[in-house]
């Protein structure tokens, strides 16, 4: 009941009564689930301050609910108990193209909860920028398998947005980088693993269904 409370307090006057409702009914059970209800609140006020048809701002919240689902799935069986901060961003990298076995595949990486949750926000970012998940994927696992700080994690979208401004395909670009870092690699972890809390990135939004 303060779950939907509260849920109701943030949409108040922000979307229609309907939308709320929906709002409230999806994310008090998401919560039950030990999933993140942000995403959910974001959606239904994204769609309903753009003037999005009521009908399809639920038709996309359900959207965000089930692939809230299927990244809370994926993260489980690739070993990662629950974190509500990875769930959101898997559920944005699957929002950005990717799917559940790309999710679980980094997770199997073995990395910890915030270099994970960081890795899936910046392989969104990279699906959103062409990259085939097969690169994608590669590229990111590769990152995070070797240790690198989560700066250099960060710093994926630019050197891929880099490589192609000088010619090279968006999988072209994440190849190459995939080669050079698991090079990198091979000659041992940098010192400094990364530790810490940074803030998450805020890639572009894939557009509103």
């Amino acid at each position: 009941m303060q779950q939907g409370t509260g849920i109701a307090q943030r949409l108040a006057g922000r979307v229609p009564p309907q939308i709320a409702s929906l709002v409230q009914e999806l994310g008090t059970a998401a919560s039950a689930r030990g999933l993140p209800i942000d995403p959910l609140i974001d959606k239904a006020i994204e769609g309903s301050a753009k003037g999005v048809a009521p009908e399809r701002v639920a038709s996309a919240v359900r959207l965000v609910a089930m692939q809230l689902d299927t990244a809370a799935t994926a993260l489980r069986d690739g070993g990662l108990v629950a974190d509500t901060l990875a769930i959101a961003a898997g559920e944005f990298a699957i929002t950005a193209g990717l799917s559940g076995s790309d999710i679980k595949a980094l997770a199997r990486t073995g990395a910890n909860a915030v270099a994970l949750t960081v890795g899936l926000r910046v392989a969104g970012t990279l699906a959103a920028l062409g990259v085939p998940p097969a690169e994608d994927i590669g590229l990111v696992s590769v990152a995070l398998r070797s240790g690198e700080p989560v700066s250099a994690l960060l710093s994926l979208p630019a050197n891929v947005q880099s490589a192609i401004a000088k010619g090279a395909t968006p999988a072209q670009a994440a190849a190459g980088l995939a080669r050079a870092a698991a090079a990198q690699a091979a000659h041992g972890p940098p010192p400094d693993r990364g530790g810490g809390h940074p803030h998450l990135p805020h890639p572009p939004t894939p557009p509103h269904p």
